[in-house]
């Protein structure tokens, strides 16, 4: 008769390893075991979940510090969740880059075993900077001095550089198999226009839809550059340091909306989420840590690329903020969590930076947004930051 720990996620998450670890290792494995597992914290389009497991092979003892992804069901922020798929792109990078990123070890793509496919990837330890309500306010990031602050923006810039050199056409060419379409802010809007219209469900959002009939009526005159490896979440919370000092970028985390695209997509991505923590919010941007204008400089430096029309990527990528806190808010309201009239979905900071640069009213927050972002004001400076494998 099974019990509680054989049929709990630590037992059916042991039963699994040790199957994998025999299949891979061609000779026995003995005494597996999975332990100390804890949520991460962080991660809001995938569960994220760190353990720990020992084990026993060809006599000598081994143990080893893992990540868990499991791939969201489809009510989830993303229309296709797809572990595989970001199992694959984190393999390719891996072994066709110099890109920092976690080893991935074994994809699972039956759902019977935890619920849903997941795949499982070594932990890397650094630290990854909180984001609420802004980095620049709690976390790590206020811990560091000027210089090393500094020294944390340009490794990451340099990193994000690293990530559009890759030769996606040898690597990431299954991120693109439509061989009828060419790679570029074409297929990128259109994936964009259907992810929204499937988030809003043909609710009316004045902002973001104004927002979406913008990009949608300028693109003819954008000029997107050559299509690169888009790492899609692209932020200061996807990014992983060293505790040395100067930190250094040790993982890059978070690929599961990768894409092939225009470079300015991930530059905006990262610009968007930097006026996000400071200046949208009202937070001082600490000393030492560059601005826009130096980050684009930067960027622009170390790649080669010009990022022509970044302000029409930017407004694309608020889009795409947005978009995310119209699926979260729909998840809060089917929790029960948040009453079916809230106004966090219209009334957020994210609407409020598309309205100032559409030339719309800028709304007032609405109160379960500041509720949505306050809970992690209290969270200690580091606490939570330790040993992150992946997540937002």
């Amino acid at each position: 008769m099974a019990t509680a720990e054989d049929t709990g996620l630590e037992g059916r998450l042991t039963r699994w390893l040790r199957g994998r670890m025999r299949a891979e290792a061609g000779t026995p494995v003995h005494a597996v075991r999975v332990h100390d597992l804890h949520k991460a914290g962080v991660g809001q389009s995938s569960e994220t979940t760190m353990f720990d497991a020992s084990w026993t092979q060809d006599g000598r003892p081994y143990r080893g510090q893992f990540v868990l992804r499991l791939q969201q069901g489809l009510d989830g922020i993303f229309m296709h969740p797809d572990a595989a798929r970001e199992f694959r792109v984190l393999a390719a990078l891996r072994s066709h880059s110099q890109v920092p990123v976690p080893r991935v070890r074994w994809l699972e793509q039956r759902a019977d075993v935890l619920g849903a496919p997941f795949f499982v990837m070594e932990r890397v330890s650094g630290v990854v900077p909180s984001g609420k309500p802004s980095t620049h306010a709690v976390g790590w990031l206020p811990t560091l001095d000027p210089a090393q602050r500094r020294a944390l923006w340009q490794s990451a810039i340099d990193t994000l550089a690293a990530v559009h050199a890759v030769d996606w056409r040898r690597s990431h060419a299954f991120l693109h198999p439509d061989p009828d379409t060419q790679p570029g802010l074409e297929s990128h809007l259109d994936h964009t226009a259907r992810w929204y219209r499937w988030a809003t469900r043909g609710r009316a959002f004045p902002i973001t839809d104004t927002a979406l009939d913008y990009l949608l009526d300028h693109r003819r005159s954008v000029r997107p550059g050559e299509p690169v490896l888009l790492w899609g979440d692209a932020r200061l919370g996807n990014t992983m340091f060293s505790r040395e000092r100067p930190p250094t970028v040790v993982a890059v985390l978070d690929w599961e909306v990768a894409t092939i695209g225009p470079a300015a997509v991930d530059v905006a991505h990262w610009l968007i989420f930097d006026e996000f923590a400071t200046s949208a919010c009202g937070v001082r941007r600490l000393a030492g840590y560059p601005d826009r204008a130096e980050t684009i400089a930067r960027y622009e430096a170390v790649s080669g690329r010009a990022l022509d029309d970044i302000e029409y990527f930017e407004t694309l990528q608020c889009l795409f903020l947005a978009t995310t806190l119209i699926r979260q808010t729909d998840a809060a309201v089917n929790s029960g969590r948040f009453h079916a009239a809230t106004r966090m979905a219209h009334d957020n900071t994210v609407t409020q930076m598309l309205a100032r640069r559409l030339g719309l009213p800028e709304p007032e927050l609405a109160e379960d947004y500041l509720r949505h972002r306050q809970p992690a004001c209290s969270v200690p400076s580091s606490e939570g930051e330790r040993f992150m494998g992946s997540g937002q």
